[in-house]
């Protein structure tokens, strides 16, 4: 029970690396508040869980929706201990040269203006009681690009020089600001590319073949990695983004 008794907010729980993560942190005894865009999802959510997790509808896009989600794990569990900014769009792989303006718009507003906003507030609560441990969800894509995704990708960067920003602004007040940067996860949203694609099986091979250990990550492995970040085990951990992507940036 490593989060025994602490506030906990998990933004696009209702579904994927989301919904692991923040039913693991409800297993290991924190109170959680999952965001979403998604109220059916959302709410589905919470009846399964039961006591200790409330679903608020959140659109990570619009910061009034963001404060009342933070004030919310406050105002029902006296503060803010852990944040975790997962949720996120893709970008339709497209040609950065026909990329529109309305799609580059759309997946910043919530990738990283998302992101920003839960940073901010959540900030805004951990030094209210003395710090915190913030995880911003990034991408193996800030690092490694195959083309076609120029808004996701520059979205995932702008959170990881955000995630370094934070992090040693608020080092000393007892804050901590890290990032995951997952390679290609075994979620419901890369299902749904797969039984989109022409040949489902020869990309899938892809995605294996690119990754060293040869598999797709799962949703538990990636809520694992967070609650370490989240963690006394990780308190000397700042300002990193860390890799969880089977080896693939290492090629």
């Amino acid at each position: 029970m490593r989060f025994d008794g602490q506030s906990v907010i998990v933004t696009g729980g209702a579904h994927g690396m989301g919904r692991s993560t923040a039913l693991a942190f409800l297993r290991e005894g924190a109170h959680v508040v999952v965001g979403d865009i998604d109220q059916a999802a959302g709410e589905a959510l919470a009846e399964e869980a039961g006591e200790g997790l409330i679903f608020q509808r959140c659109d990570m896009s619009d910061e009034r929706d963001v404060e009342a989600l933070v004030a919310t794990a406050v105002s029902q569990f006296g503060g803010l201990d852990a944040m975790f900014n997962n949720a996120g769009i893709e970008q339709p792989v497209t040609p950065s040269h026909e990329l529109t303006e309305e799609m580059f718009e759309r997946v910043i507003s919530i990738n990283l203006k998302g992101v920003f906003f839960g940073c901010k507030h959540a900030i805004r609560a951990m030094l209210a009681t003395g710090g915190g441990a913030i995880v911003n969800n990034s991408s193996v894509s800030a690092f490694a690009n195959v083309g076609g995704n120029l808004s996701y990708a520059s979205s995932k960067g702008g959170i990881m020089s955000m995630t370094r920003v934070l992090a040693v602004e608020y080092a000393t007040r007892g804050i901590r600001v890290n990032a995951i940067n997952p390679g290609v996860i075994d979620t419901g949203m890369n299902r749904r590319n797969l039984d989109l694609a022409a040949d489902p099986a020869a990309v899938e091979e892809k995605w294996k073949a690119i990754t060293p250990l040869g598999r797709m990550g799962t949703g538990d492995e990636i809520a694992e990695t967070v609650m370490f970040l989240c963690s006394p085990g990780a308190g000397f951990i700042t300002g990193v983004g860390l890799l969880v992507d089977g080896g693939r940036v290492a090629t």
